[in-house]
């Protein structure tokens, strides 16, 4: 439904972020508010959650912080406050290691995962948590932020792969990287 928000980040709380978009605050409760300088005009991933009672946008600053988010919420027993604590308390990379490695004792250090979570979250994600593809990691920040736009898109990594290879210039704005692929994947 929202894939992210680019904006201005006007505030911080202890669990959350505000984003204005053309004149909107969005509140986003995020994993680590400091990551986010105020002042500065970022995409922020977003997650929205919508029950009963209760409806937020959660905020992420890479696509593989939100893609394990994702995935944790997606196993029984995890909902969107219990992930973003675990994603709180560790790091992506920490997280998806422990989880690979069947590391329990890690896991239910988290606040809010006991050992049956810890458990469940083993079970269902073990194997199916991938390091993040080589394209998006190219040292250029809007390129992997073109890369993750596309990705959402449907596009597949060997056709960004090859669009981005059609493109010589370097330093362009994330709108101009993904323009360009668009017609790159036109041309085909």
């Amino acid at each position: 439904m929202y894939y992210y928000l680019h904006g201005m980040i006007t505030m911080h709380t202890a669990t959350s972020i505000v984003v204005e978009c053309h004149g909107v605050g969005y509140d986003c409760l995020v994993s680590h508010p400091e990551d986010y300088p105020i002042g500065e005009s970022l995409f922020v991933f977003v997650s929205y959650y919508c029950h009963e009672d209760d409806q937020f946008f959660v905020g992420f600053k890479t696509m593989e912080e939100k893609d394990l988010y994702q995935k944790l919420i997606s196993v029984k027993g995890i909902g969107p406050k219990t992930a973003l604590a675990a994603l709180s308390a560790s790091s992506v990379n920490r997280l998806q290691d422990a989880i690979n490695n069947s590391e329990e004792n890690y896991l239910i250090r988290l606040p809010g995962i006991g050992r049956k979570n810890a458990s469940q979250i083993i079970l269902d994600l073990k194997g199916k948590l991938t390091l993040p593809s080589t394209i998006t990691n190219t040292g250029e920040k809007n390129l992997d932020l073109a890369y993750d736009g596309l990705k959402g898109l449907g596009f597949k990594d060997k056709e960004i792969q090859e669009a981005f290879d059609s493109i010589t210039e370097r330093g362009l704005s994330v709108q101009e990287y993904m323009s360009l692929s668009l017609k790159a994947f036109n041309r085909k």
